[in-house]
């Protein structure tokens, strides 16, 4: 096993154990003078809702790096999305371009590809997958071709060809929004090769990063390490879990197990483990070693941008649900893993040559299996809620497979059988419907009457209505929250879907990670929608500050190009700057 492996090994143990960390010295206060950064860390937590924070956050430790974030930089309670498609590709597209689903043309996270069945919407069948050690593996692979908008990384290396980025995930859509067109290295994890990829359509993974990208790695990970609980980490899921252990709703995915100890047996399901998220964390450790190196040698050198997605998170609330004893044996080990990220900051560029931004690319709610007790739902109809809400009313999860036969079983109903027999539907790929060719080729008559059975079928389902794709208004405002303006701005008129299916309250379309089991967003509501954001960067944010009136999601891309020093990506559409500008802060923060 390599020297690299061998640290990702011993960073696992870490995971079972409570963590101890030194408090780090006291923020500076703001200068009149900001300086800039060395380095931009930005972190996207895969699935961390709003209300998880503001309820979660205080149960850390001091020690910890949700608390570090905290103490030196601001926490803002509420991030919110201003569309309706509550899923990683538009999230993360819309964090690292500043615009929505509808501009971006990043509208789900999957298309539905030639053989009918999902497939990521980024996949190119031009490129190639390539395993960090620069060797092809013959698949095709992913690339932003189908963004339609500059990205933040894109502006940062046009406007300083010798920044650097790097971008680290378990996802494709995890890694790629944020690494750009042009990026030092973007790696996502390919759980078919179990190793760590990028495609033809990027540069070649750079040395630092290439023992990581051997098969044997990730193996590693899952065939020597069990998630278990000891010490100080049980203790912490004793006291603040909210259901047993066992769960009802709860998943087994490939083999993992629904109740402590866990032991991964394959590279999928080590996702939905602490372990998924050390492979990308050892990653970005290399990245900051080299950027460390660049700024210790070369003063002048640009500022470096570092992305991380943590998709743990996600696989865990998919698999088992945010109240589970593996939700919050998975919060403390990002807190610890956190703290421990930001220490290696300091000694790659000091503690005042970093900034960070730590948000989310979506939220989530309870398993339908978790009682309402447990739930708590804090909204009232039509009043919004006093805090970032969990959701309101019963839950239920869509099986796709469900959704397509009752949506092609109402367009046999209602426009007959076709004289070729074949089917209305060409495939589904959450939200979206697309249709066969005859269903496309339907006049405006036949195309309304399919649309009002299809939804009369799905509503006992979970879904609160079908929406042509096609019948979207010229332009969407900027403004607005409700359903209308939301949906107008997560639909793109010309594809790749035909009808775009909005959940009813409560409702989920099942993940497929573990088919009738676990949980998954995806709505509009504020549960979903709402995301907490920290940002955190000596002289530039007032250290301690939190802010409790909602910010758009555009606020995250301003801040971070005022951060960098680079102008917004042209998409951009609004957008408060979080910093500090000529000695004023921002309005509504107040020091905790």
């Amino acid at each position: 096993m390599n020297r690299r492996a061998r640290r990702v090994l011993v960073a696992f143990t870490l995971f079972g154990v409570a963590g101890c960390h030194a408090t780090p010295p006291p923020a500076q206060t703001p200068a009149a003078k900001p300086k800039p950064p060395r380095l931009v860390l930005s972190i996207v937590v895969d699935q961390f809702a709003a209300w998880e924070a503001a309820e979660r956050l205080p149960m850390l430790p001091e020690g910890g790096g949700f608390a570090r974030l905290r103490r030196e930089g601001l926490y803002v309670e509420e991030l919110r999305y201003a569309h309706a498609v509550t899923d990683t590709a538009p999230g993360h597209a819309a964090l690292y371009t500043g615009a929505v689903p509808r501009a971006t043309g990043i509208v789900a996270n999957d298309a539905v590809g030639p053989d009918g069945k999902p497939r990521s919407i980024l996949f190119d069948e031009g490129t190639r997958l390539v395993d960090a050690r620069g060797v092809r593996l013959g698949r095709p692979g992913s690339s932003l071709a189908r963004l339609r908008v500059e990205t933040l990384a894109d502006v940062l290396v046009a406007e300083s060809p010798r920044a650097s980025v790097y971008s680290f995930s378990l996802k494709d859509r995890g890694a790629l929004f944020a690494a750009g067109r042009r990026p030092t290295c973007v790696l996502w994890l390919d759980v078919g090769a179990e190793t760590f990829v990028t495609s033809t359509a990027f540069r070649a993974p750079p040395f630092l990063v290439s023992s990581l990208g051997d098969h044997d790695a990730v193996v590693a990970a899952y065939a020597t390490s069990a998630w278990e609980l000891r010490n100080a980490a049980a203790a912490f899921v004793e006291t603040h879990a909210e259901t047993p252990d066992d769960q009802p709703g709860e998943g087994d995915l490939d083999g993992l197990g629904r109740t402590f100890p866990h032991v991964a047996r394959s590279a999928k399901a080590l996702r939905a483990t602490p372990f998924g998220d050390a492979l990308v964390l050892e990653l970005a450790r290399g990245a900051l070693e080299y950027v460390g190196g660049q700024a210790r040698a070369d003063a002048t050198y640009p500022p470096a941008l570092v992305a991380l997605s943590l998709s743990s998170s996600d696989y865990v609330h998919h698999v088992f649900g945010p109240h589970s004893w593996e939700a919050w044996a998975e919060l403390g080990a990002l807190d610890r893993a956190l703290a421990t990220l930001f220490e290696e900051a300091d000694r790659a560029v000091g503690p005042e040559g970093w900034a960070a931004l730590v948000t989310s690319d979506h939220g989530g709610g309870a398993l339908p299996e978790v009682s309402p007790e447990v739930a708590r739902t804090t909204c009232a109809k039509g009043e919004p809620p006093a805090r970032p809400s969990r959701g309101c009313g019963a839950r239920r999860r869509l099986l796709p497979a469900d959704v397509v036969r009752a949506f092609e079983a109402a367009a046999t109903a209602a426009l007959g059988a076709g004289p070729d027999g074949g089917p209305w539907l060409a495939g589904f790929a959450e939200p979206l419907v697309v249709l066969a060719p005859r269903g496309r080729a339907l006049d405006g008559r036949a195309r309304r009457k399919l649309r009002a059975a299809a939804e009369d079928a799905l509503r006992p389902l979970g879904i609160a209505r079908v929406v042509d794709t096609h019948d979207q208004p010229s332009s969407c405002s900027d403004d607005g929250d409700d359903t209308d303006a939301l949906l107008c701005r997560a639909i793109d008129p010309s594809g790749p879907g035909d009808f775009y299916l909005l959940l009813a309250e409560g409702a989920f379309f099942d993940p497929d990670l573990t088919p009738g089991f676990g949980q998954s967003h995806g709505s509009p509501g504020l549960q979903d929608r709402s995301v907490p954001l920290f940002v955190r960067a000596p002289w530039r944010v007032s250290a301690g500050g939190k802010l409790e009136r909602p910010v758009g999601f555009a606020a995250f891309t301003r801040t971070a190009a005022s951060l960098l020093g680079v102008r917004p990506p042209a998409g951009l559409r609004g957008g408060e700057d979080l910093t500090i500008s000529q000695g004023v802060v921002a309005s509504g923060i107040r020091q905790e």
